[in-house]
């Protein structure tokens, strides 16, 4: 769990500009910024979304996104 957290603080500090202090995702990402934030997300934490997951609305909520991560990060080093 703590290192979801440190997940999920990384999230916050990546998307500082575009989320409220609850970990929503509160201002207009395009599809430029969207892009360039999956590839930022990506090379922060060594992984790689899988397709189905790169819709804007999976992102919508830091917490989500980071247990995802951290599922992610668990398969990679299984």
């Amino acid at each position: 769990m703590e290192r979801e957290n440190e997940v999920y603080e990384t999230l916050l500090r990546l998307f500082s500009e575009y989320v409220n202090e609850s970990g929503e995702l509160t201002e207009y990402i395009d599809s430029l910024t969207f892009i360039k934030s999956v590839v930022k997300v990506e090379k922060e934490f060594g992984i790689e979304f899988d397709d189905d997951m790169l819709h804007l609305e999976n992102f919508q909520d830091m917490k989500t996104l980071a247990g995802y991560i951290q599922q992610k990060m668990d398969e990679k080093s299984a």
